[in-house]
């Protein structure tokens, strides 16, 4: 057969695993382990027929057999984002751990990310060096996996308290009265963990995983038309958002989310109640905020910018903020904002409560420069959050000479 190739005594990584009867992964181990000499050019590796063939005159093919007797060992995904790698050009490098060969893809050592999700260097060491960027305002949100968690648990036990409260509202489309008996039987309730799972390549989550990390949970009441004719249902959904790899491999997010991830979920969201002629409220809530552009979508504050659709009204939460978007000339949005308040009085209080009690755990205390490392909550939020836990009775507030004040368990 004849050899189409450019110069024969050059190979890629495909031909030189093809010409040896091995896996390219087989190939990229004895690269980086030194025994096969390779230049990298364009994040392609070369290698020369005659290092290749030193190689198997030295007798340096241990592991051939095993390894390509393997079922799927020639699949190569990045051990960091874990997306499946087709080509080798997607390959950036290696990880920097020692000894560790799993692959990094380009884009994410393009984004600094050097290492494989099991060698990321440690947790503590990766927040409080964010934590400080922050506080020196290099960027302008930060929110810790187990506080983006404690975020949508609370956004979602409020809204279902919210909602309790309500037992009649008018149709959005015939303004016919809906009176609700009981909300509990029109609820349908799931998250993201399967996905999640799939991420963190798991086969079972344990519950204090899950009390550490964002499920992106989501809730939908679907109250039936009524006998009248011509007559549709209608639908109250919501859902929180958390960039879910992000916070799985650093264990924190600075991003807000933004119009890009905003537009696909209005198209689904539209297309799924146009086509099932259910009119829907929808709610959109992002632990990490929303930033201006999807705002503005939202609003509809610049002519040619906004959204619409006839079967559906749209809400965001930004969980960061604590506000809620919604566009204020439409009458409609307006009547039914009520639903969707976002904030119950003494709640940011509430909140930084929680997250002091998870971070304390099974210690008896926790002095203010600690909450300050711990958590991206302000020096007046932590205060305020220690007087209440003091004032309830179970905590005692102290001061400790050359710190700072300090909250005990009684």
């Amino acid at each position: 057969m004849k050899d189409d190739k450019i110069n024969p005594d050059i190979f890629k990584i495909d031909e030189a695993a093809r010409y040896l009867g091995v896996t390219r992964r087989w190939v990229y181990r004895r690269i980086w382990s030194g025994d096969l000499p390779a230049s990298k050019v364009g994040g392609l590796y070369f290698l020369r027929r005659q290092d290749i063939e030193t190689l198997i005159d030295q007798g340096r093919l241990s592991g051939l057999h095993q390894e390509t007797s393997e079922p799927g060992a020639d699949v190569l995904k990045c051990g960091y984002c874990f997306r499946l790698l087709s080509s080798d050009a997607l390959i950036g490098d290696v990880c920097e751990a020692v000894e560790c060969e799993k692959l990094i893809c380009v884009q994410c050592w393009a984004e600094g990310n050097h290492y494989c999700i099991q060698h990321v260097p440690e947790r503590d060491s990766l927040w409080n060096a964010a934590l400080e960027k922050f506080r020196r305002g290099d960027f302008q949100v930060l929110v810790k996996a187990n506080q983006a968690r404690l975020r949508e648990v609370n956004f979602i036990q409020r809204l279902q308290t919210r909602l309790s409260a309500i037992d009649t509202l008018r149709h959005p489309l015939s303004d016919e009265v809906l009176t609700i008996q009981n909300w509990d039987t029109l609820l349908e309730e799931t998250d993201e963990r399967s996905e999640i799972m799939k991420l963190m390549n798991k086969m079972v989550l344990e519950s204090d995983w899950a009390s550490q990390i964002p499920l992106n949970p989501s809730v939908c009441y679907q109250i039936p038309a009524s006998n009248r004719q011509k007559n549709f249902p209608v639908a109250i959904l919501a859902q929180v958002f958390s960039h879910s790899r992000v916070m799985l491999q650093m264990g924190y997010d600075i991003q807000p989310f933004g119009v890009a991830e905003l537009t696909p979920l209005l198209l689904k969201f539209g297309d799924q109640a146009q086509k099932e002629q259910v009119f829907t409220l929808v709610m959109l809530a992002s632990v990490t905020g929303w930033d201006a552009e999807a705002r503005e979508v939202i609003r509809g504050e610049i002519a040619g910018s906004s959204f619409a659709h006839r079967w559906m009204l749209v809400y965001l939460n930004d969980l960061e903020k604590r506000e809620l978007i919604y566009n204020r000339s439409d009458n409609r949005a307006r009547g039914y904002a009520d639903l969707f308040t976002s904030i119950l009085p003494g709640e940011d209080v509430d909140e930084v409560i929680s997250a002091i009690k998870k971070e304390m755990g099974i210690y008896e205390s926790m002095t203010m420069p600690q909450a300050l490392q711990a958590l991206s909550y302000s020096q007046n939020s932590i205060e305020k959050a220690f007087a209440h836990l003091a004032a309830s009775g179970h905590f005692a507030l102290t001061e400790v000479p050359g710190i700072g004040p300090a909250i005990v368990r009684i």
